[in-house]
Parts: C-alpha cells; structure tokens; sequence
C-alpha cells in the first residue's frame, strides 16, 4: 500500500478536456513527488467519474453500496485505478513530449477498456447510436472501464495530436489544446499561467533594480 499524499485544499478541476485525462489530473504537483491526492479511497473514484459525467448519482450510490458490502474487493479496485491513473498519465505524457508510450501502460488502459466493452450495448440517443455501459451495471471496475475507455477514444481519434502538458516546472497535468492555433500552454491560465506570469514579473523588476 502507497502512502497517501496530503488532503488537497480544494476540489477537483476539470480542465483536461477528456476524462481519462482528467482523471489522470486528480494528483497535484509531479507523479513522483505529488502535493496532494484527490483519490483516497474506492468512492473518491466513483466521485470523480458522477463530476466528470461518466454516470449518474444513482449508479455511483448503488456502487458505493457495493464497496460497503465487498471492502476487500473495493480496495483492489481502488488500486487498480491508481495503477490505471498513472499509465494513463505517463501514454499521455510521453505523447506531449512527442515520445513513443510504453507497450505495458497501452496493455493495461486496453484491457480495461476491452473488460467495459464486453458489457457495452448499442443504445439509441440524441447523439446518435453508439456504445454504452448498461444504466444498472454495477461491478466495481465500472469507473475504471469507462475511463480506460476515454483514454483510447482519444488515443485512436485526431485529438491524440492535440495533447499537451502543463508547461510549469511544478506541474504535470495532460490536457487536450483546442485553441484555435493551438497555442494553450497551461494547464489552467488563472492557475499555472498567472503563477508563471507572477514569475516573469518579479523577474524583470529584479532585473530592472539591477
């Protein structure tokens, strides 16, 4: 078992673009030395997939009811995520840096997502027909597979050429870059950015004074 990094001191953002990115988000500061983790426990992940719109309330309380019942199993799950939360960061990762990801993290994202499909359906909605996890599918690795999932519809889409990384020095966030020059630099402009413009500005007044 890890440990845990600290309690963070305000809510999960969601500026990656995609869900598995913003799942790989939910970690502060660098994967090495993390500030801070918004993951602590098996409903922390089923949390973090109801805010992100990967299902609904009523899933994730039959979800959490099933963790109570089964702790063990719901630990293993909760393991599995962080295993699947950092292979998905470091594919999305290296894409950034125009690196090639390793085969091991493409397995392990594949396999959870092949592991939801099996159980997907074809379903008719305003968006058309496409693939769906069942309303009442209630395993435990539901989150993962619907995340898994997100990671390879970007990894298989155009989008994959739009992933960047946070160009912060104490940040490691992925995120999809949908400007129109494709020109984002960070991860989020009033956080990140408007640090590295504090920092730029202390620069040239010390430069100034000197």
């Amino acid at each position: 078992m890890r440990d845990i990094p600290p309690v963070p001191d305000h809510d999960i953002e969601l500026s990656g673009g995609a869900l598995a990115l913003d799942f790989a988000n939910t970690v502060g500061g660098t994967h090495v030395q993390p500030t801070h983790d918004h993951l602590r426990g098996y409903e922390d992940i089923v949390d973090f997939a109801v805010l992100a719109g990967a299902f609904d309330a009523k899933a994730a309380k039959r979800l959490a009811q099933g963790a109570r019942r089964e702790p063990r199993r719901a630990e293993a799950v909760y393991e599995l995520g962080l295993t699947l939360r950092e292979a998905i960061w470091r594919v999305f990762s290296a894409l950034a840096s125009g690196e090639a990801p390793r085969d091991a993290d493409l397995d392990l994202i594949g396999d959870a997502a092949a592991a939801g499909a099996a159980r997907s359906r074809l379903v008719y909605d305003r968006d058309g027909i496409g693939w769906s996890l069942p309303a009442d599918e209630d395993e435990l690795e539901r989150p993962l597979w619907d995340i898994a999932r997100s990671a390879a519809d970007v990894l298989t889409s155009n989008d994959r050429d739009r992933v960047k990384q946070c160009a912060s020095q104490t940040c490691e966030w992925v995120f999809l870059d949908r400007s129109r020059n494709r020109s984002r630099r960070w991860c989020d402009m009033s956080d990140c950015g408007n640090r590295a413009k504090a920092r730029r500005f202390q620069a040239k007044k010390r430069s100034a004074a000197a």
